[in-house]
């Protein structure tokens, strides 16, 4: 029997009654949160539902998840970014109306809240650095070849472009792992996310599982 455990507005699982003792003991569950079952009528506190089950002793470290379980006992339960809905992203990708202005600006920037929300994930801001040079290698790119024209300066500047559009690549890949590392170890989803879909569609492709995680909390059913 799973279980969905509830924490003010928030929802999460379904987890088996052995998670709910290992989450317990990692303090990523506790006693007053709520629970309840596909059987259930009404929430009642994880307490009672594990009653008297005993709680398992400390793992040793590295086996909790991957996890040091002091690193996992601090972690918390990260919120999603805002839910932009991804058709939106995906009209930026073809609309008319200034595309080259939209993808540069408005899609960056939704890539750096993306990012903003992986370091959350994983405590580690290699996809905000990485979002953050994006553009300074475009910018340095176009300056060099308006300054270098009918020289070697030009070169450079289509360099520091192919640099900028490789960190926006790369920082896509470390939004994705973030986002798979939390969702098969904290909030356990079974996660995964397509390394061609990351490459060709990024912003797009992220939002579109942020989507489905947002609808996962409110239903309990991974879509």
């Amino acid at each position: 029997m799973n279980y969905r455990i509830k924490r003010g507005d928030q929802e999460f699982g379904p987890y088996s009654l052995a998670d709910l003792q290992q989450h317990m003991q990692t303090g990523h569950v506790s006693a007053e949160d709520l629970a309840q079952s596909e059987g259930m009528s009404e929430w009642v506190p994880v307490s009672q539902v594990l009653g008297n089950i005993p709680i398992p002793p400390m793992l040793q470290p590295g086996v909790y998840s991957g996890m040091d379980p002091n690193a996992a006992l601090a972690q918390q339960i990260v919120p999603l970014p805002p839910n932009l809905p991804w058709p939106v992203l995906l009209l930026s990708y073809v609309s008319g109306i200034t595309p080259l202005q939209f993808i540069a600006i408005f899609v960056w920037a939704w890539n750096m809240v993306q990012a903003n929300w992986a370091r959350k994930l994983s405590g580690n801001n290699a996809a905000m650095v990485l979002m953050c040079m994006y553009p300074a290698g475009i910018v340095s790119g176009w300056v060099a070849i308006a300054m270098g024209k009918g020289s070697g300066l030009s070169g450079f500047g289509a360099l520091f472009i192919l640099a900028g559009a490789i960190c926006r690549i790369v920082g896509s890949f470390k939004i994705r792992d973030a986002m798979e590392e939390y969702y098969n170890t904290v909030e356990n989803i079974g996660l995964s996310l397509s390394g061609v879909m990351t490459f060709f569609f990024s912003a797009i492709y992220i939002q579109f599982h942020i989507n489905r995680i947002a609808r996962w909390k409110k239903t309990g059913v991974l879509s």
